[in-house]
């Protein structure tokens, strides 16, 4: 009889990832304010670390901490990506990961809760 000595680790678990319009007119924004204050090579360093971020999500949801401001959910919990001074909010289901908005962490906490 041959034992196996090699057990498969399965493919990590995957979420649909959805990002809403609201965080692509955030992003624009910023990298806008961001390329007339510091030029175009930081402010695509930049991008690319919030891109690389919400890339990884589908396979890590709840590597990031959850939202101080929004109250997590049975069904639903909000997290945070802290890149620099900014934090990408967005909410995890059993299903999904929505990318809700990217904001300047000094934000006051009642504007926050107005994205949802």
């Amino acid at each position: 009889m041959v034992s196996k000595l090699f057990v498969e680790n399965p493919l990590p678990k995957t979420k649909k990832l959805i990002i809403n319009v609201k965080f692509y007119e955030s992003l624009t924004s910023i990298l806008g304010y961001g390329i007339e204050k510091f030029g175009a090579k930081v402010t695509y360093d930049f991008y690319k670390k919030v891109m690389d971020s919400i890339n990884k999500l589908p396979t890590m949801p709840d590597i990031h901490p959850k939202s101080r401001f929004i109250e997590s959910t049975i069904k639903k919990t909000y997290r945070n990506i802290l890149i620099e001074k900014y934090a990408v909010l967005y909410a995890v289901t059993a299903q999904t990961i929505q990318v809700i908005t990217i904001y300047h962490q000094f934000i006051n906490p009642n504007k926050i809760k107005s994205y949802l």
